[in-house]
C-alpha cells in the first residue's frame, strides 16, 4: 500500500475477454475499473488527483480466449503506477 500512496500517477485499466458485443465489453471493462477506483477512494481519498481510469474491452489479452481458464485471466483490472519522484518537474 505504501507504493500505491507514493505513486505520482495511477492508471486503473479495466479489461474483459472477447465474448459478447464490443460495446458491452467496453462498458463492463469501465465498470470494473470504476469499482476499483471507488474502493481505493473510499479507503484512501487523498489518491483522488493521482487516479485515472481506462476501459479496454477488446484488446491486450494475456491468455487465449478459447478456454474458460484463458477468458477468466482476461477478465481483470490492472493498476499501472508512475513511481517517479513527485518533486521532479
Amino acid at each position: 500500500m505504501s507504493t500505491l500512496l507514493s505513486a505520482r500517477q495511477i492508471m486503473i485499466v479495466g479489461r474483459t475477454d472477447n465474448t459478447g458485443p464490443l460495446a458491452f465489453n467496453e462498458s463492463l471493462a469501465l465498470a470494473r475499473a470504476l469499482a476499483v477506483r471507488d474502493h481505493l477512494l473510499s479507503t484512501h481519498p487523498r489518491l483522488t488527483p493521482t487516479l485515472s481510469v481506462k476501459a479496454r474491452g477488446a484488446c491486450c489479452f494475456i491468455a487465449a480466449n478459447d478456454t474458460l481458464a484463458g477468458r477468466t485471466q482476461n477478465r481483470r483490472v490492472e493498476l499501472v503506477f508512475d513511481l517517479r519522484d513527485k518533486e521532479r518537474p
